[in-house]
């Protein structure tokens, strides 16, 4: 699953699978946004008239998109999706549990001070 944002001025793709960010220009950025639902030649038409780049660029960049998902770096398979039932049909039992509270405790509340006071006496 591909997530992207842009931030600050940044171009942010995330694959959630492998997990890989790409930072990345304006063109790869809706490059990436097409690559999957749409046919090839309409990417390259739609990149040119939109931004001020060739078809050629274009297709420098869709090799490179292409070389990303080869690599799974990008638009890697999800290898858990049918998994996710298993976990939640399991039988299982807390074993432990962590509870974070606070950075700063000072033991003053009511349940701490109780306890406190319990193990003193």
């Amino acid at each position: 699953m591909i997530h992207q944002y842009k931030m600050n001025g940044y171009n942010i793709v995330l694959d959630a699978e492998s997990g890989c960010v790409h930072l990345v220009d304006d063109v790869a950025y809706d490059i990436i946004g097409l690559y999957e639902n749409t046919p090839r030649q309409e990417i390259i038409a739609a990149i040119t008239k939109q931004h001020s780049v060739t078809a050629a660029e274009v297709e420098e960049v869709l090799s490179d998109v292409d070389t990303l998902k080869q690599e799974n770096r990008l638009f890697t398979e999800d290898l858990f999706s049918g998994q996710a039932n298993l976990f939640k049909e399991r039988q299982s039992v807390v074993k432990a549990l962590c509870l974070h509270v606070a950075h700063a405790c000072n033991m003053t509340c009511g349940y701490c001070g109780t306890m406190s006071r319990k193990s003193t006496s």
